[in-house]
């Protein structure tokens, strides 16, 4: 009896250890295997989708941008503000964004020639296309609530390859002092990109 007892105190101990360590980890990643080779020099970050999340405008890239500046991984990293900049001045480079996008999201297709083309007017070798999922402070069953949701996809703009996609939500419950939603989303985007290919 005392044996069944201290296998199943094992057991029970072994699974919540496995359950706790999986709580960890991102709502969802998917790494194409030639990520293993890909090493980018340079990495542009596309203004964010923020749908109607209209608050995070720009905050989102400007966390994306520091957070892969940060990591010295890049020899040249052109934030989603710039990028911004570079799409209103260049008809070409509005275009082929726009066009890229939607073909994205539309048909789920990466378009190479487009890449192509983004990456030449960008002088970038990869590209991060970020949207925001959710921003926003809630009530969830009478709680207070402050959500942040972000998904990203690292393209390979040479081939238009999606080498990785990650999205991830986290949620904080409050009383009083709401949590900044950009303290959050920097939390969460170190988290991302520590699991992102480089």
């Amino acid at each position: 009896m005392r044996r069944n007892s201290a296998a199943a105190l094992v057991a029970v101990t072994v699974l919540t250890v496995w359950l706790l360590a999986g709580c960890e980890g991102l709502r969802f990643v998917q790494t194409a295997e030639e990520a293993k080779d890909f090493r980018p020099k340079s990495i542009g970050v596309l203004p964010a989708d923020v749908g109607i999340y209209r608050d995070a405008r720009g905050k989102v890239d400007g966390i994306i941008t520091e957070v892969l500046t940060g990591t010295k991984w890049y020899v040249t990293v052109v934030g989603g503000e710039e990028i911004r900049r570079r799409i209103e001045a260049n008809e070409d480079l509005r275009k082929s964004v726009d066009v890229y996008l939607a073909k994205l999201r539309e048909l789920n297709f990466s378009d190479p020639e487009l890449c192509k083309a983004i990456a030449e007017l960008c002088g970038i070798e990869a590209v991060l296309i970020p949207t925001v999922d959710v921003w926003e402070y809630t009530m969830l069953a009478g709680d207070k609530i402050a959500r942040v949701g972000i998904s990203m996809r690292l393209v390979d703009t040479r081939t238009g390859k999606t080498m990785w996609r990650a999205g991830h939500q986290v949620t904080e419950e409050y009383r009083f002092l709401k949590p900044e939603l950009t303290g959050m989303g920097r939390s969460m985007v170190r988290k991302m990109i520590d699991r992102m290919p480089h």
